[in-house]
């Protein structure tokens, strides 16, 4: 099963995904998920958080999560501590990550991670940031910032790049069937087959 949350003024997906067991993992915690944590825990026991990069609205809900393993591509875990990457004085706000203080696991392209059941793969798609990732079980994508429904996320941003970013959807359209529901980290659900026919970032 897999639950949207979206929170605060980027209105920022996050995905919780679950098996039959109440357990679950959690994509991209995001600004203002304090309601949103506690709504989580009260239904399910949270295993692990998956961070597709690390910008502030994907990252600042680890808070309500310090104690949990969190994947995250080796490239952006900088991104956790360095506030010039993860954006925190754009809004006027300060880290509440010191080295040291979470339960890192480092992932790179092509791992595979048994999490509640399931077979998560990592596609490494920098562009958005150097260590953006996708993560994808089954047929379901979890894009971050790399795939939008019809776009792509910024790349002006520290670490990011448009050259990159258009290379990664390339990418994932090589790596992924048509039928692939794509889970994106602003916006509305989307295929890859829709993608391919309507993004024009998409090289055909």
């Amino acid at each position: 099963m897999i639950e949207c949350i979206t929170t605060g003024s980027f209105y920022t997906n996050s995905y919780i995904i679950s098996n039959e067991n109440k357990e679950c993992v959690i994509v991209d915690p995001g600004l203002d998920y304090k309601n949103a944590s506690l709504y989580i825990k009260s239904k399910y026991k949270v295993k692990a958080i998956l961070i597709t990069h690390a910008h502030i609205d994907h990252i600042d809900g680890i808070l309500y999560f310090m104690d949990l393993p969190i994947y995250i591509h080796k490239l952006d875990e900088e991104g956790l501590y360095d506030t010039d990457i993860s954006l925190y004085p754009m809004l006027g706000r300060i880290s509440p990550f010191s080295k040291g203080s979470l339960n890192i696991h480092l992932v790179n392209d092509g791992d595979l991670m048994n999490l509640i059941g399931y077979e998560f793969k990592v596609l490494h798609t920098p562009g958005h940031t150097k260590g953006s990732v996708c993560y994808s079980y089954e047929n379901k994508l979890f894009s971050g910032d790399t795939l939008f429904q019809g776009s792509i996320g910024r790349t002006d941003f520290p670490t990011g790049s448009y050259t990159k970013i258009i290379d990664s959807l390339q990418k994932i359209v090589n790596n992924y069937k048509g039928d692939t529901e794509v889970y994106p980290g602003h916006g509305s659900k989307t295929s890859i087959s829709f993608e391919v026919k309507y993004n024009p970032y998409i090289q055909r």
